[in-house]
């Protein structure tokens, strides 16, 4: 058997495996060009039950720190001196306050207070708490009282806050 070349195992390589490494990146490219062909990204191709889209009109009828035209800088102040204490209200452990006071701070408006007489009450079904507040700012220190209560679907809600009185800072 002299003469004839007999390959060994594995020694011969298919024809087309010098092409099969290039063949695969074209068909790779090929493919995810694929995707962005169609002028839609994968937002508007896909679809999920888990997350709802939102709406084009939003069912918000107003929102009280967008600034207004000749709007009170004092009254958007105000706006979110009370959601910071409605947060902090409903932020505290009232049976671990001590002396029974929350002091609260707002970086956005540099006003700050305490909160007192933080009490846990059931109306209609919800835990709700009364407090009062007290808000010092450059216009001047005022008394709220308020109370917030617990929705099991939407979370806490403002049931009322109302400023009680208001000393004019001298």
């Amino acid at each position: 058997m002299q003469g004839k070349f007999v390959p060994r195992a594995g020694s011969v390589k298919p024809i087309f495996a010098a092409a099969r490494r290039p063949a695969m990146a074209a068909l790779c490219c090929a493919l995810l060009a694929g995707c962005s062909m169609t002028g839609r990204g994968v937002d508007d191709v896909l679809t999920t039950g888990s997350i709802s889209m939102a709406e084009a009109t939003p069912s918000i009828a107003v929102d009280p720190f967008e600034p207004r035209a000749g709007a009170d800088a004092g009254a958007t102040d105000r706006l979110i001196d009370e959601d910071t204490i409605r947060l902090a209200v409903t932020a505290a452990d009232p049976d671990r306050l001590v002396d029974g006071a929350l002091p609260w701070a707002s970086a956005a408006t540099g006003s700050n207070g305490e909160i007192t007489d933080i009490a846990e009450m059931e109306i209609a079904g919800q835990t709700c708490r009364r407090f009062s507040a007290t808000r010092n700012a450059y216009d001047g220190a005022s008394l709220y009282r308020g109370e917030v209560c617990l929705d099991r679907r939407s979370g806490w809600w403002t049931r009322s806050l109302r400023r009680a009185g208001a000393e004019r800072a001298g």
